[in-house]
């Protein structure tokens, strides 16, 4: 089977990680830092602190910036709905904006229809690591006094006219959750252009107990994942997972299982250290995905419309998603019985407008179903995704 995921390892990953478990001391801290520097030259920023989770560092953000009780945030009606109710426990209400549907991003047109006088900020996602016309909101932004956050949890080494996301708003925010750009079993970190948020991140960072409970599942999780996938035994969960019965606890689990902690726990020496390692590759593995989902776009019929790229922009491809005519999760059903495992609806990304009860986005609610995330991680080869087109396109 060609699985829609899996997560990179550097050679005895395993044993090195648990080494550094060990060996972990007050002077391993300078890995963190010398971590958070790389990550701020790469985005070209002034500072970066690390944290447990990027969901924690929007947190961290949204307080330091005053986005609080009584305000409006302009978010993507198409993203992860498990961040809705975490950021609404701060009091603020959400305002999805609709998406265009072919790059499956907030435009400035849509941003700026749901702008009010309780308007506060604007949480831009590069969604599936593809970069949002960020130039365009951040002058909209500014035209209305409006903070600028980027979600870049998927957008790791992309870029707009070779200026790297994160690197346009107030802050961003990164994921290093274990199927993302950077696998550090978890974590992300925070850039900004304050640095009075990067101390704040970093001092509550350092105030954390450790994470090495949470890193050893998953790392643990990680290579029990790959080996049912060489086993072939994950055929039993996936089918599961695309039955309509089960589905809903399924993806839960499913989910879960790489899910960013919901502890609070810091980010931990060893990690970073690995970090350092795999940026070091960032940059050839961007290139590999990109020559291979090009490759895809140019085997898929007519009517499956991959999500484009705007001119300008270079995506990571975090998730090759496309749309397709029909019901994408039949389709993906049937995909996994010609031995590719594929995603659809909430797998992928959730109607937040219907979620927060909008009405009103229709492209968001349009690409939800008809959305179809196809394998793509870094080394895959060219024979998958041939063979992927290939069973695709027999279906459609």
């Amino acid at each position: 089977m060609i699985p829609r995921r899996w997560a990179h390892r550097e050679p005895a990953e395993y044993a090195t990680i648990r080494r550094w478990m060990k060996e972990e001391g007050p002077e391993s801290l300078n890995a963190v830092a010398e971590w958070e520097n790389r990550i701020a030259a790469y985005v070209g920023v002034p500072g970066a602190a690390a944290v447990n989770s990027g969901r924690q560092g929007l947190r961290i953000v949204m307080e330091r910036l005053g986005i609080g009780a009584g305000d409006e945030m302009v978010v993507p009606a198409y993203t992860l709905g498990e961040m809705l109710p975490f950021v609404q426990s701060l009091g603020v209400k959400l305002v999805p904006a609709d998406i265009d549907p072919c790059t499956f991003n907030i435009t400035p047109g849509s941003v700026e229809q749901r702008i009010t006088p309780k308007t506060k900020a604007v949480l831009a996602l590069h969604v599936f690591g593809m970069p949002c016309d960020i130039e365009g909101i951040e002058a909209l932004a500014s035209r209305n006094s409006l903070l600028l956050i980027e979600d870049c949890a998927h957008a790791l080494g992309s870029t707009v006219k070779e200026r790297k996301a994160g690197s346009f708003g107030d802050a961003a925010f990164f994921s290093f959750e274990v199927t993302k750009m950077i696998n550090t079993y978890g974590g992300g970190i925070v850039c900004a252009r304050d640095q009075a948020i990067v101390e704040t991140t970093r001092k509550f960072n350092a105030n954390e107990p450790a994470g090495y409970v949470t890193l050893s599942r998953k790392l643990d999780s990680t290579l029990l994942e790959q080996w049912l996938f060489r086993s072939r035994l994950m055929y039993l969960p996936l089918f599961l997972l695309a039955s309509p019965r089960l589905q809903p606890l399924m993806n839960k689990l499913y989910r879960g299982s790489q899910q960013t902690q919901k502890k609070r726990e810091r980010y931990m020496p060893a990690q970073a250290r690995i970090g350092l390692r795999k940026l070091d590759t960032l940059a050839e593995r961007l290139e590999l995905r990109r020559n291979r989902a090009a490759l895809l776009t140019s085997l898929l019929k007519p009517d499956i419309r991959p999500q484009q790229t705007p001119d300008g922009v270079l995506p990571t491809w975090y998730f090759y998603v496309a749309l397709v005519p029909g019901d994408a999760a039949h389709i993906r059903q049937r995909l996994l019985l010609g031995g590719v495992d594929a995603g659809a609806g909430n797998e992928i990304m959730d109607n937040c407008a219907a979620l927060l009860g909008y009405d009103d986005c229709p492209r968001a609610e349009e690409v939800f179903s008809h959305a179809l995330a196809l394998p793509m991680y870094d080394g895959i080869s060219e024979k998958a995704c041939e063979r992927v087109a290939k069973t695709l396109n027999r279906l459609v």
